[in-house]
């Protein structure tokens, strides 16, 4: 009876342990799918508040330009209203690729996260398993040593 209840605990121990790295699992996942949003979200703002200001900037030079009497067609204006355009997107590209580099660094920390979770393989429930077994077979068998011990001195005796 002993054995056998050592053997249930160490099947529940090892489930318990399953489970719980199966919750890490999942939470780490959650955590890193909240941060790539964040990211996505961040970088999407920024882009968006970089286009109003290019957008901002790019009448004011056009106003300027019509108030001191050029032409939009300009060489002056163009070049400049293309200078703006430039930067604004120059000014995006950097943002995408920051986004890039924190969406690795994220994944690279919930990789990292990951490699510390605590799952039992297969063969090792087994062995666990099959040593706890191993422990209480072994003492149903001294318990059956000492009962033949006990009954072969009764007997001499």
């Amino acid at each position: 009876m002993v054995g056998v209840t050592s053997v249930v605990g160490t099947t529940a121990s090892v489930i318990g342990q399953a489970q719980a790295a199966k919750a890490q699992n999942k939470a780490i996942a959650a955590q890193a799918e909240a941060v790539a949003e964040e990211n996505r979200l961040s970088a999407s703002a920024d882009m968006f508040e970089r286009d109003r200001a290019a957008r901002r900037e790019q009448a004011r030079i056009r106003t300027a330009a019509g108030e001191a009497g050029l032409g939009l067609n300009s060489g002056a204006i163009t070049q400049l209203l293309m200078d703006s355009a430039m930067q604004n997107e120059l000014a995006n590209q950097r943002t995408l690729a920051n986004r890039e580099s924190r969406d690795k660094a994220n994944e690279a920390e919930a990789n990292s996260m990951y490699s510390k979770v605590q799952s039992p393989t297969l063969l090792g429930a087994g062995l666990q398993i099959g040593a706890s077994a191993a422990s209480g077979w072994s003492g149903v068998q001294d318990a059956k040593l000492k009962v033949q011990t006990k009954t072969k001195q009764k007997a001499k005796g």
